[in-house]
């Protein structure tokens, strides 16, 4: 999906949901909008802090750069465990809904859940 579309897309399900849209929010959404946005909520819970399961691990609290870098891996292909090829699955299945983030929304979502 092209970085417009996906901006297009994002304001689309932030009016949706009754949040207040304007040209510089779509430009550049929170990291929590975008942990929301990109479906981590679905397996890592609300704030990154109630994972659905043991094997999903809990994000909240943990240093940026190292939720950074494991995401990177994970997203890029390049986890090693089988829970890290499973999110990389999810991400890239033509049946996923979920549009995996760019590296700047990545780096957004590091910094606001080390920050819970």
């Amino acid at each position: 999906m092209k970085q417009p579309a996906l901006t297009l897309l994002f304001g689309l399900t932030l009016a949706a949901g009754g949040l207040p849209v304007n040209a510089e929010d779509a430009a550049s959404p929170s990291g929590e909008d975008l942990f929301k946005f990109h479906g981590c909520v679905n397996c890592h819970g609300v704030d990154g802090k109630d994972p659905v399961s043991k094997m999903v691990p809990e994000l909240a609290g943990q240093p940026a750069s190292e939720i950074y870098s494991n995401a990177s891996k994970i997203l890029g292909g390049k986890g090693t465990t089988q829970e890290s090829k499973l999110m990389h699955a999810a991400f890239y299945s033509p049946a996923s809904c979920d549009t995996p983030p760019s590296s700047e929304h990545l780096r957004s979502i590091a910094r606001w859940l080390s920050s819970r």
